[in-house]
């Protein structure tokens, strides 16, 4: 059987690593007032921060319609797919994953499996790159949606944020109870996605360094009892610079750690706002792999 993979924009995925693992992306629409954008079609990064700052009303999200998804599916079945893997946003931001569960069976000459990564960003990357180096070796569809779920448990996205508004415009924070903590001025909220893929607040610091701290220090206890590889990626909302800085120190104190840097995209910069920063952790989907080869192998 061959096996395309299709995941949307939100994963941050570089056009180099789209096209060296044949994986289809698909662009996630955001909404200015009015105004429908596409990341990586007609906005990018940096334009959609410069707006941010500029607009008067904080930007919503939206979601890939059936339609748009049907378009894709009858591409890959005419270049000779046989099942389609979706590895997507978590159903906790967007409903397009379960819109797609639920479209999958009229999907007429393809199987069509989809997958919630309940996270974004680079953590919803490394499970597609996962899923398609396994697709380009041969595994079947059933074997790679199993290493996905346990790349999905080993995974945890913290983010620290300025502001708590974007998430309650988007209606997409979970324990609202918490909220009013975080209002307050100069407080940095501490976020994260829980095992449904919502988010919720973690916690909450004064300072950017002590928010910083208190992250490293979760992610400190998951090195220590990982028994197997760990990768972690520092991402930022425009603050590519503060992302780089931490990314170094994290490299020095953690030098058993692959540690890369990336960047929030529109979508999830619609829900937190700019110059937020975050860790995002997880085994080592390459040596995991490899792993999985050698095990094949025997």
């Amino acid at each position: 059987m061959k096996i395309a993979v299709v995941t949307d924009s939100s994963a941050n995925l570089s056009p180099q690593a789209a096209a060296d693992y044949k994986i289809t992306v698909v662009n996630d629409p955001i909404m200015f007032g009015n105004h429908v954008y596409h990341e990586n079609e007609d906005i990018t990064t940096d334009q959609f921060y410069r707006l941010l700052k500029v607009e008067k009303d904080i930007p919503t999200i939206s979601q890939i319609s059936m339609a748009e998804m049907q378009v894709v599916f009858d591409q890959l079945k005419a270049a000779g797919y046989d099942q389609v893997l979706v590895v997507g946003l978590s159903s906790g931001i967007s409903g397009w994953v379960n819109n797609l569960k639920t479209y999958a069976p009229s999907v007429k000459g393809l199987d069509v499996q989809v997958f919630d990564s309940r996270t974004a960003c680079a953590g919803t990357a490394n499970m597609v790159k996962l899923a398609a180096a396994m697709a380009l070796a041969g595994y079947a569809i059933e074997d790679i949606m199993t290493q996905l779920t346990r790349l999905r448990a080993a995974t945890t996205t913290v983010l620290i944020v300025n502001s708590m508004r974007h998430l309650v415009k988007n209606g997409r924070i979970y324990n609202n109870s918490s909220l009013a903590g975080t209002m307050v001025l100069r407080n940095k909220p501490i976020i994260t996605f829980n095992e449904h893929g919502k988010i919720q607040v973690l916690g909450k610091e004064r300072t950017l360094k002590n928010a910083q701290q208190a992250v490293q220090e979760s992610f400190s206890r998951f090195v220590i009892t990982s028994q197997l590889p760990v990768r972690l990626d520092v991402i930022s909302a425009n603050d590519d610079a503060i992302a780089e800085d931490w990314a170094s120190e994290l490299r020095y104190q953690f030098p058993a750690v692959r540690v890369k840097t990336g960047a929030i995209g529109p979508l999830m910069g619609v829900l937190t706002g700019d110059h937020a920063l975050g860790m995002i952790w997880s085994l080592d989907w390459k040596p995991l792999l490899t792993a999985l080869n050698q095990e094949r192998q025997r």
